[in-house]
C-alpha cells in the first residue's frame, strides 16, 4: 500500500526548492540605499542584487519617513488555490499599487497576471514570487 503522506511530502520538498531564491533575510529600503552594492543573500549564500534605479523609483513612491519601514524584495506570494498573486504590507500594496495605478489598495491585495506580467517588468530586482502550500 502506497504512504498517503508521501505526496505530501514531495509537493512540499518542491515548493521547497522553487523557494531557494528567497533571502535568509530581507533589508530594508532605507538600508538599501546606503549601500554601494545594494544586496540580500539568499541561504545558498548566492547574493540577489537591486538595480539603483529602481531603489531610487520606489525612494520618490515611499515617504523619507518610511524608508526605514520597507522591506525588500516586495513578496509577490503565490499560491495552489488562488489564481494570481497577494502582496501584504501597508507600505508594500502602496507601492504596487502606485505602480499600477490602482486605487483603494488595503493592507492585502491580490493581483492578476496582467497586472504581475507589468510589475516584474518594471521592478524585476526589487519583486520575487514566493510559492506557498498551505
Amino acid at each position: 500500500m502506497t504512504d498517503p503522506n508521501r505526496a505530501d511530502r514531495l509537493v512540499k520538498k518542491h515548493i521547497l526548492s522553487l523557494n531557494r531564491h528567497i533571502p535568509k533575510q530581507r533589508k530594508t529600503l532605507e538600508e538599501l540605499l546606503e549601500e554601494d552594492r545594494p544586496h540580500v543573500v539568499a541561504p545558498n549564500g548566492t547574493r540577489h542584487r537591486f538595480k539603483a534605479e529602481e531603489l531610487k523609483r520606489i525612494a520618490d513612491i515611499v515617504p523619507e519617513s518610511e524608508h526605514h519601514l520597507l522591506k525588500l524584495p516586495i513578496y509577490l506570494e503565490i499560491e495552489s488555490v488562488t489564481s494570481g498573486a497577494r502582496v501584504a504590507g501597508n507600505i508594500e500594496t502602496k507601492v504596487v499599487c502606485s505602480i499600477l495605478n490602482m486605487k483603494g489598495c488595503s493592507r492585502e491585495i491580490f493581483i492578476y497576471r496582467p497586472d504581475i506580467r507589468v510589475l516584474r517588468a518594471k521592478f524585476p530586482t526589487t519583486t520575487q514570487y514566493i510559492f506557498l502550500v498551505r
